[in-house]
C-alpha cells in the first residue's frame, strides 16, 4: 500500500483548482461550478474534496444511520398498488403481479364486507409478503386482526376512519404521508421537514396513550415521494433517517433499532407525461435509483397513467414493476450497502440539506405547519415558471413533443394538505 501512493501521488485542492482555471480557459470557477439550486435553494459544487463536513466516520448500521441501518445487504421490498374494482379483479390483479415478483401490496378495502374480503384475498399468502391495507370499518378490522393473531399480517394497516377499533399485532398503524408534499411541487428541504413534524406529532400521540417509546416509533411508516432531481432524492433519505434518529434518540428508547424508521418510497406523477409516455420509464428508473441507493425498505413504483382518464394499468404496471426488479435482480443493488457513501459531493449536498430540514423542522415545532403551505406554492410556483421558461427541460412535457401525442388527460383523485398535487405537463388537461 504504501509504495502505491508513493507511484500515484494525491493531488492538493489548490493543485486541482490551478489545472481546472487552464482548462476553463478565463471562465471563473465560481461561475462554471459552483451552482444554487432553484428549487432545493441549496448552494453546491459540481467538484468536492475531503472536508471536515463530508466526513461522517460512519459505517452502515451504526448511529446515526444516514448510510441506513442494516449491515448485511440493502434488500427492499417491490411493492404494488391493487387498483379498485370488484374483489375478484383486484384477487386477479394482486396474484398476477404476485406471479411477475412484487413481493408486497398494498390494498384499499374501501367499503368491502367480509365476505367480499375473502373473495380479494383468495390464495394470496399475505404471510410470505409485507402488505399495506387501509381500512374504514370494524368488520373490515375484525377480519384483518383475524390474519393478525394467526401470524398471517406483516406490514402496515391504516384506519382511515376517526373512530377507534383497536390494535393488530405486527402492524405499523400511523402512515406519515410526507409524499403529500412532493405531490403538491415542494422540494426535498419542506418534504423531510414535513416527515419529522408529522412523525413526531404522532410518536408523542402514542406515547402520551400509554406506548412505550420502542413500541411508538415501530407502529410509524413513512412514505416518501421521488422526483427526478438524483443527488438531492438520494440524499433525502440519508437526512431523514439521521434527523430522525435524532428525535427518537432524545426518548431514550431501550433498543437502537427503534431509532431506524421505516420508509416506503413511491414514483409520483409531477413531472410525467401521457402524451410522450416511453420517457416516464426512464425517469421512473432514475428515480427508483435514487431512493434504493438511499436505502429505502419498500419501493412503489405507479403506474405512469395511474392518475389519468385510461385505466388499462396491466402494461404500465409491468413495466414499472420489471424496473425495480431490474434494480434488484439484474444489478444486484440489494447487495451493496450505501454505494454513494463517501461521495464528497454527495455528502456536502447531505450536510446542506440537513442544516436546513432541521431548522424547517423546528420552526414547525413552534409555529405549526400553516405557514408550510404557502411555502410549497412558492417552490411549486417556480417549478412551474421553470418549466414554461424551459429554463428546465422535461423532454415530451415542455420541450421535444410527441408528433403523436395520446388523447389521455390527467384525472387526479386524490389531495393534499398542501391543496391539489401539481402535473407540469404543457397543455394538458387536468381533472381533479
Amino acid at each position: 500500500m504504501t509504495s502505491f501512493y508513493k507511484e500515484f501521488p494525491t493531488t492538493t485542492e489548490q493543485e486541482w483548482l490551478e489545472k481546472v482555471k487552464v482548462d476553463l480557459k478565463g471562465k471563473s470557477i465560481e461561475d462554471v461550478l459552483h451552482k444554487t439550486h432553484p428549487i432545493e435553494q441549496v448552494n453546491y459544487t459540481s467538484y468536492g474534496f475531503a472536508k471536515e463536513n463530508n466526513k461522517q466516520h460512519t459505517t452502515p448500521g451504526q448511529a446515526s444511520y444516514s448510510r441506513g441501518g442494516r449491515i448485511e445487504n440493502n434488500d427492499w421490498n417491490n411493492c404494488v398498488f391493487i387498483p379498485h374494482g370488484t374483489p375478484e379483479e383486484m384477487n386477479a390483479f394482486a396474484l398476477k403481479q404476485l406471479m411477475n415478483g412484487a413481493t408486497g401490496l398494498k390494498i384499499d378495502l374501501r367499503e368491502f364486507t367480509v365476505k367480499d374480503l375473502d373473495k380479494l384475498s383468495k390464495d394470496i399468502g399475505f404471510e410470505h409478503i409485507v402488505s399495506t391495507f387501509y381500512y374504514s370499518t370494524k368488520e373490515q378490522f375484525d377480519w384483518l386482526k383475524k390474519l393478525a393473531d394467526e401470524d398471517k399480517l406483516y406490514g402496515t394497516a391504516i384506519n382511515t376512519e376517526n373512530a377507534s377499533f383497536g390494535t393488530l399485532n405486527n402492524t405499523r398503524s400511523v402512515l406519515v404521508k410526507a409524499i403529500d408534499v412532493q405531490y403538491a411541487g415542494g422540494n426535498v428541504t419542506q418534504e423531510i421537514a414535513y416527515a419529522l413534524f408529522k412523525g413526531h406529532e404522532a410518536l408523542y400521540k402514542l406515547i402520551e396513550n400509554g406506548h412505550s417509546i420502542d413500541d411508538a416509533a415501530a407502529k410509524i411508516k413513512f412514505q416518501f415521494g421521488i422526483g427526478s432531481n438524483f443527488f438531492f432524492e438520494l440524499s433525502k433519505f440519508k437526512v431523514f433517517r439521521s434527523l430522525w434518529y435524532t428525535i427518537v434518540d432524545a426518548y431514550s428508547p431501550e433498543h437502537a433499532c427503534t431509532s431506524i424508521p421505516y420508509i416506503e418510497a413511491e414514483t409520483g406523477f409531477l413531472n410525467k407525461s401521457l402524451k410522450d409516455p416511453n420517457n416516464n420509464l426512464l425517469r421512473q428508473t432514475t428515480e427508483a435509483l435514487s431512493a434504493v441507493l438511499g436505502g429505502i425498505d419498500e419501493l412503489t413504483i405507479r403506474p405512469y397513467n395511474a392518475w389519468s382518464t385510461d385505466q388499462s394499468l396491466e402494461k404500465t404496471q409491468r413495466l414499472g414493476l420489471n424496473i425495480a426488479l431490474l434494480l434488484k435482480e439484474e444489478s444486484y443493488l440489494d447487495k451493496v450497502i450505501d454505494p454513494a457513501g463517501g461521495a464528497y459531493v454527495i455528502e456536502d449536498i447531505y450536510s446542506e440539506v440537513r442544516n436546513n430540514a432541521w431548522k424547517l423542522f423546528q420552526r414547525l415545532e413552534k409555529e405549526g405547519s400553516s405557514f408550510l403551505t404557502e411555502e410549497v406554492h412558492e417552490v411549486a410556483n417556480k417549478r412551474i415558471q421553470l418549466i414554461n421558461n424551459k429554463e428546465n427541460t422535461l423532454i415530451g412535457v415542455n420541450k421535444y413533443f410527441n408528433d403523436d401525442p395520446s388523447d389521455i388527460d390527467w384525472k387526479v383523485e386524490v389531495n393534499t394538505p398542501f391543496g391539489a398535487p401539481l402535473i407540469l405537463e404543457k397543455d394538458s388537461k387536468v381533472e381533479i
